[in-house]
């Protein structure tokens, strides 16, 4: 197959996540990929940013993978590049198309050419994929630009030929923005083990932090947004410290929200007890979870969070680490219990539950086997390349059948 994946950010800046991965799996199973981005501001390289660019044979995470990385222009400055990839990109997603006989289009997000992909694929009739991944119009702050985006959103939603959200409750937001019960589904995230896996402590990486063998050491990766609860969390750390003397907040990651959690690090004089890394290789993940005696996800239970389960949590449990975690519909849904190596609590009761679990390293080990043997036998990327490729080829006939 020839496979046109569309996404709304920046392929080589970006902290790689599902579709950077699918994108070079699909390429190492024979097929041919082409991925059109959007490049991210940046003033140093606006004459290069107004010139279309394609990376051939590229790759990031696969030393095998080859894909062609496709960078339409636009002007590199903060609010223009969105503006002008807008703009700009359909005459480029359309000479891909045509050029290299596309079978297939997956599109991920949908303010910023979500819409010029809909008019394509009725235009030169081609199936289109939309992966939901997230309420998009949520993560829009600008009033203006959230209506426009909402608006976006449905046109997908609606005129998709197939709708892969990645939880049921995310399925059934999509049927509310105009998804057909018969077009949308669910389909499951992904965790790549080459980069998510048990390995053992490394004792030379806390040394480096300042970790202690005998600090209890609570984890959190991913990126940083106002609604990661991590605000909440480090203003009840002292808590924490009163009962547990030798803990270590070890925070991994940056994003929209870093500068004020490393601001408020500073006001609560936590700067010994927290650790703020910022973003860290993929590669490298692996090796600072297995600092970890206990993974978070203290998100914040809202419109944007509730229907979704967090790639963090999946990455947590393939690393065999026990995971406490907010009440979110999406992912109890998926993780309902103990079982499945999560433990839920409200914000309320979350630094009680906390405190309960870091003394019991029993309790611990038991959720990590079980979160691990989950993963294994649910989420490995192997193995739901194969079935997101045939799903791909059934769609691709259906709609040629239509077409005749």
């Amino acid at each position: 197959m020839k496979i046109l994946i569309i996404h709304e950010i920046d392929w080589i800046k970006k902290v790689p996540f599902e579709p950077q991965h699918l994108a070079e799996l699909f390429s190492i199973k024979g097929h041919d990929v082409f991925v059109i981005d959007c490049a991210r501001p940046n003033l140093s390289e606006i004459y290069k940013g107004m010139h279309t660019l394609i990376f051939k044979k590229y790759h990031r995470l696969y030393d095998d993978a080859s894909i062609t990385l496709i960078r339409p222009s636009s002007i590199l400055f903060r609010g223009l590049n969105r503006l002008t990839h807008f703009l700009t990109c359909k005459k480029i997603i359309k000479k891909t198309i045509l050029e290299n006989e596309i079978d297939l289009i997956l599109l991920y997000g949908v303010a910023t050419n979500g819409i010029q992909c809909i008019q394509l694929s009725k235009e030169l009739n081609i199936p289109l994929v939309f992966r939901c991944l997230d309420i998009g119009h949520q993560l829009v702050n600008i009033p203006l630009l959230h209506n426009i985006a909402k608006k976006y959103e449905k046109i997908v939603s609606k005129h998709a030929t197939k709708v892969l959200a990645t939880t049921p409750e995310l399925t059934k937001y999509t049927i509310e923005m105009g998804a057909s019960n018969l077009n949308a589904e669910f389909f499951p995230l992904g965790i790549s083990p080459q980069f998510f896996k048990p390995v053992p402590k490394s004792e030379s990486l806390a040394q480096n932090l300042g970790i202690k063998n005998s600090d209890k050491v609570i984890g959190f990766i991913g990126t940083i947004y106002p609604f990661a609860g991590l605000d909440f969390l480090l203003k009840k750390f002292h808590i924490i410290k009163n009962e547990i003397k030798e803990v270590k907040f070890l925070i991994i990651g940056g994003g929209p929200h870093f500068n004020e959690i490393k601001s408020l690090i500073k006001k609560l004089n936590l700067e010994s007890d927290v650790i703020l890394t910022g973003f860290v290789k993929q590669e490298k993940l692996s090796e600072y979870t297995s600092l970890f005696d206990i993974c978070v996800s203290p998100f914040v239970v809202n419109v944007i969070t509730d229907r979704i389960l967090p790639t963090k949590i999946l990455e947590y449990m393939a690393c065999q680490k026990p995971v406490l975690s907010t009440p979110l519909k999406g992912t109890v849904e998926l993780l309902p219990d103990e079982s499945f190596g999560i433990v839920y609590s409200s914000q309320n009761d979350f630094v009680n539950t906390l405190l309960a679990l870091l003394p019991n390293t029993q309790k611990l080990n038991e959720l990590g086997k079980n979160g691990l043997l989950h993963i294994q036998e649910n989420y490995y990327w192997d193995t739901l390349t194969d079935k997101l490729l045939l799903m791909f080829e059934d769609i691709i006939q259906k709609h040629s059948k239509k077409r005749v």
